[in-house]
């Protein structure tokens, strides 16, 4: 209710709240208390962000809380203090945020589904809406006639708080008898966590087993479910020495489809699963902007007809789940998130499903491909359609989903996509990009690679000292593949003996078995927080000259002796014998990093916009630690320009300035096409001021890659929705 904002405007967490929201608190209270239907020996539920009415206290312990919590979200119609229930807005406080913290919606999309108005009588119900409403029948079943909670409602709750509290079977099962002889004889709550998990099966939460190599050459799965023997490398399936047959390594899936369908049995979630319309105002708010999207539904008419029809992206990274200290252990989940939903709701946590966990010990590598293959076979599945229940019109559709792209770090790119990211191909545009070994770095670099991708009549192609000794770029900017190329090249070439030569593919994707794959404009994106963080850390390290992390060492200035015509950054040779590395305009002066590292020092933001950067600084060795790829995303979109000014050569600075700028334009939450397009064409430019500042040691893949990153904007609308951040939180 819109008179009630002062709930939610008066009230900020660690500050006094406001005199409207004490006197409106106050009348909120008297009115509660003054209920005697609500107030039972003096207390009533406390409506507090932590409580949220599922607890009855005394006012003066009420009013501590709400000082200190604030209200709950979403309780602008006070339901448990008198107020009737009023849903005509549901849905559009879900998308605007509200409600983001509720404990469980599953009592309101049991009614939504089956409450006050069932399925049409001559419709079939679908398989998962038949064990739906057989459990929508304990929604009705009292546990005793002295209370109002349902079994499914106390079940619910309990399994949450097994669920939140991360308690074992045991302990579940041993409250559970705690509380049936606080009961009634002729109570209905379940026995037992099995009894429990068994009235829930109707949500459709499951998962499989599948028995994988221990070397990650092939799945027991399929036809090859019997098979004891790897065809590959012929290790045992199954532990020797062991009675019964214990498998050496384990893939858990969790299908999607069900999941999916659960979104349509909501009827808010169900509203929200439209895709929305393409923005008409030139500014790209969703992927639905975004020309991959456009030119999706351009190729497939059928599937965009129905709106209902899921676009999907996927997702994966490895990680250590036992810590730094224990011994290595790579695990990689892969999550599945669908693109239909607003901006305001896209990609939160309860919409990121979790569809495999892959096992370590070892990294998968390529075979991670292998071990897609169920989730394959179920995109291949929803490209057909799956009968499901929608919950806003009360009637079933063929539910259809697509792959539109996936999301990951460089490492896990060139794992997920088949190209490989290592060596001088390692770009993932193909064969137009090619990079070179740096003769003492040893290491790709892509120095002068971006004065092709200038316009032709450019200063700078006709620069003949400026970046390489005595060259002159003529070149016309490379050509992008199609898709039908690409799958074509992929065929044709990977896995032969041309590998680092002529391409990078090191296997095929399983993906492309999907029909539509081919089509597809932006299959893969390139993660900007990686890129960004990369970016960022290579620029503080290299102007601050950190020694072991610099990209301006003595192996860098030999290669730049060798490469361009910059004799002011040659190693001189002193009167002993030993060699001296000039001090770079670019690099700080000694006597203003401890200036600069002060200003750090001092440094506050505003509650949850960063990290406590200061925590970082070092004096004494001159240099910030434990900074996270957050804290690079701050620094180079909004610290650079500042920390830097002053203390930098002018051009420098303005360069460093622009691409700090060129970071904030491409992430901002709105961007428009026109901008995108701007970005295009001068992140070339952008590139080759700074190939005329830095070495060609500080050119890695990292630094090339930004030539792409507005191209995929245009592509898939706002980074917001196709970077690591909601996957890795």
């Amino acid at each position: 209710m819109s008179h009630r904002t002062w709930m939610y405007s008066g009230w900020q967490r660690g500050k006094a709240p406001s005199s409207e929201w004490i006197n409106q608190t106050t009348q909120f209270l008297d009115h509660a208390f003054s209920n005697m239907e609500i107030a039972t020996n003096d207390t009533i539920k406390c409506p507090c962000a932590m409580c949220r009415n599922y607890f009855s206290l005394k006012r003066d312990t009420i009013e501590m809380h709400l000082c200190k919590h604030g209200f709950r979200e979403g309780y602008e119609t006070w339901t448990e203090h008198g107020e009737t229930h009023i849903g005509h807005d549901e849905g559009d406080s879900i998308a605007n945020g509200e409600g983001f913290d509720e404990v469980d919606r599953m009592d309101q999309m049991l009614i939504d589904l089956a409450g006050d108005n069932p399925p049409i009588v001559d419709e079939q119900p679908t398989p998962f809406a038949t064990d739906f409403y057989r459990m929508v029948d304990s929604a009705s079943e009292l546990v005793h006639e002295k209370t109002t909670h349902s079994r499914l409602s106390a079940v619910a709750r309990l399994l949450a708080i097994k669920s939140r509290h991360n308690m074992s079977i045991a302990e579940y099962d041993d409250i559970i008898g705690i509380i049936h002889e606080l009961l009634p004889l002729d109570s209905n709550l379940p026995n037992d966590f099995y009894q429990s998990r068994k009235l829930l099966q109707g949500l459709g939460m499951p998962y499989v087993k599948i028995d994988v190599c221990y070397n990650n050459c092939m799945l027991f799965y399929k036809d090859d479910a019997s098979k004891e023997i790897c065809d590959v490398c012929g290790a045992n399936r199954y532990e020797e020495g062991r009675r019964t047959k214990v498998p050496r390594k384990v893939l858990r899936y969790l299908p999607i489809t069900e999941r999916l369908q659960r979104l349509y049995a909501y009827v808010d979630t169900a509203k929200l699963m439209r895709a929305p319309s393409p923005s008409t105002s030139g500014k790209m708010v969703h992927p639905c902007d975004g020309e991959a999207w456009q030119q999706f539904d351009e190729d497939f008419p059928e599937f965009a007809r129905d709106r209902r029809n899921v676009r999907l992206a996927v997702a994966t990274d490895g990680f250590t789940p036992f810590g730094r200290d224990a011994a290595p252990y790579s695990c990689w989940p892969v999550f599945v998130t669908p693109l239909n939903l607003p901006p305001g709701t896209l990609l939160r946590p309860e919409y990121i499903f979790l569809a495999l966990v892959v096992p370590g010990p070892k990294h998968p590598g390529k075979n991670l491909n292998i071990l897609m293959q169920p989730l394959v076979d179920e995109f291949k599945t929803l490209w057909e359609g799956v009968d499901t229940i929608d919950a806003s019109i009360k009637r079933s559709f063929k539910m259809k989903a697509a792959y539109l792209w996936s999301v990951h770090d460089f490492m896990a790119y060139g794992d997920f996509a088949g190209w490989s990211t290592h060596g001088r191909l390692s770009c993932p545009c193909g064969y137009g990009c090619l990079g070179f070994q740096l003769r003492n770095g040893h290491k790709a670099c892509w120095f002068d690679c971006h004065r092709r991708f200038l316009p032709m009549d450019h200063v700078f192609r006709k620069q003949a000292n400026a970046f390489r000794k005595n060259t002159r770029v003529l070149e016309e900017p490379p050509r992008r593949l199609t898709g039908e190329e690409l799958q074509a090249n992929v065929t044709r070439f990977a896995g032969d003996d041309t590998f680092g030569k002529l391409h990078n593919w090191t296997h095929v994707l399983c993906f492309r078995q999907l029909p539509y794959f081919s089509k597809l404009l932006l299959p893969h994106n390139i993660d900007v927080m990686h890129n960004e963080k990369n970016v960022s850390e290579a620029i503080w390290n290299t102007c601050f000259d950190i020694g072991s992390k610099t990209k301006d060492n003595v192996k860098a200035r030999l290669d730049l002796a060798m490469i361009c015509n910059r004799p002011s950054f040659h190693l001189v040779q002193k009167n002993n014998g030993k060699w001296d590395k000039p001090r770079a305009p670019f690099c700080i002066n000694k006597d203003d990093k401890p200036i600069i590292l002060q200003w750090f020092k001092e440094l506050k933001f505003p509650d949850a916009y960063a990290a406590n950067i200061r925590r970082g600084v070092d004096l004494q060795h001159k240099r910030i630690l434990g900074l996270k790829s957050h804290d690079y995303h701050i620094f180079i979109e909004r610290l650079l320009p500042v920390v830097f000014r002053g203390f930098l050569p002018d051009n420098v600075w303005r360069s460093l300035a622009e691409l700090s700028y060129f970071y904030r334009q491409l992430c901002a939450k709105e961007l428009s096409k026109d901008v995108a397009r701007s970005l295009e064409q001068n992140v070339a430019v952008l590139l080759c001021k700074l190939e005329k500042i830095f070495p060609p040691g500080f050119f890695n893949v990292m630094q090339h890659l930004i030539i792409h990153l507005p191209y995929e904007a245009r592509l898939g609308g706002p980074v917001l929705a196709r970077w690591s951040y909601p996957y890795e939180r």
